[in-house]
């Protein structure tokens, strides 16, 4: 068995001033005390799973490597694309919505809509868990989490204050959970650090087990969720299961959502095994959405390659990849990016209109911004929940 949570009892600091602004009915469940939960240390926790969970990893460990050494054959960065795939579905597992046009737009605009931008951060965040290539520690927790929340105003670093999930915005009582009190949460984090260093566990199980910890442990005030999925990717990264690419992981418990947050709960009672299996199978699926968004991709990219008869070396034929990376441009980011003057960039798009490659964005206050609409449309298939499980179905 898994050492599930136990409970301690925190003093809650009732403001009376505060508290005669609250709704009388509201007021007399605000106690003086409430019951924090106690995560077990797992550093040196004993893992036994089942043979069958067991074989399910390994197989699912061996598919992963396989894609992972496919896509690293391929002449345009599929990471840069699944990466939007992936925090396109974390985001939305947090009822953030915003479509892949938006949140390609908000990396080069302030101006794009708000949800966008916060999407946006999620983007961001993943590069830096992906850089990130010294093993995990809190400043490099932290500096994963401060990314995603660059563009907002929640409180950066660790928290120093009691956060709950669901309840009243009033009080931890009457919360469906009450992560561990702040004064606990650097020496909890040590604890899930070592284990995360254990080179005894297989490298999807203590993935699993380490997200589950760390959003029982909920160190930060907002992004605890979007964080725990990219050190997901930390993780996998830093114990070689994906050395070259990425995977849609989030997609594949978008797929089932209501799993997922079970499987959290089950960790809570120490039944370790769903989380385990639920990530096993996330990652499967997302194998599976990788490679129809690379495939899909591919198709694209050879159609523009074969109507493009301009000399060879020109910037005509370094513009795709480009939108592999970023698939909403503006003539400065071109120019930038591929070392050409603002003028041939803007000649460049306008050429790029013509071929039907860009379309243009409408909105004038933003600026002139184009989008590459069918690797858009491979992305909307596979980020959405309804196009997750047509993927899943075929």
């Amino acid at each position: 068995m898994w050492p599930g949570i136990t409970y301690e009892t925190c003093a809650w600091d009732r403001d009376y001033d505060e508290l005669a602004l609250i709704p009388k009915s509201r007021r007399r469940k605000i106690l003086p005390t409430y019951e924090a939960s106690v995560p077990a240390a797992i550093a040196h926790q004993t893992l036994s799973l089942s043979p069958e969970l067991e074989r399910r990893i390994a197989d699912v460990e061996v598919a992963v490597a396989r894609f992972d050494e496919a896509q690293n054959l391929r002449d345009w960065d599929l990471p840069a694309l699944l990466l939007r795939s992936e925090s396109s579905s974390s985001s939305q597992i947090e009822r953030l919505t915003s479509s892949v046009r938006n949140v390609a737009l908000a990396e080069l605009s302030d101006k794009a809509p708000a949800n966008a931008l916060l999407a946006a951060g999620n983007v961001v965040a993943m590069r830096e868990a992906l850089q990130q290539s010294e093993p995990v520690n809190v400043s490099s927790i932290c500096s994963i989490h401060d990314t995603l929340m660059a563009r907002t105003a929640e409180q950066k670093g660790l928290r120093d204050e009691q956060v709950w999930i669901g309840g009243s915005p009033y009080s931890p009582h009457g919360a469906s959970f009450v992560p561990p009190h702040a004064s606990r949460v650097r020496e909890y984090l040590d604890d899930l650090i070592a284990f995360g260093a254990r080179e005894d566990i297989s490298p999807i199980a203590k993935a699993a087990i380490f997200h589950a910890q760390f959003e029982t442990i909920h160190p930060f005030t907002d992004g605890n969720g979007r964080t725990g999925r990219a050190l997901v990717h930390r993780m996998l990264g830093y114990d070689e299961v994906l050395r070259h690419s990425t995977l849609p992981v989030s997609a594949g418990l978008l797929h089932d959502s209501e799993r997922y947050m079970g499987a959290l709960d089950a960790y809570h009672a120490g039944e370790v095994e769903p989380i385990v299996s639920c990530l096993a199978d996330a990652l499967e699926l997302a194998v599976i959405i990788g490679s129809r968004i690379a495939s899909d991709v591919d198709a694209v990219l050879d159609a523009w390659r074969a109507a493009n008869m301009d000399r060879v070396g020109s910037a005509s034929h370094k513009l795709p990849a480009l939108l592999v990376e970023q698939p909403v441009v503006n003539a400065a980011y071109v120019a930038d990016s591929l070392g050409i003057t603002d003028r041939a960039a803007r000649n460049l798009i306008e050429v790029a209109c013509e071929r039907g490659i860009l379309q243009k964005m409408g909105n004038a206050k933003r600026g002139a911004f184009f989008q590459a609409g069918e690797l858009i449309g491979i992305l909307e298939e596979a980020s959405s929940l309804q196009g997750i499980r047509r993927i899943a179905a075929r």
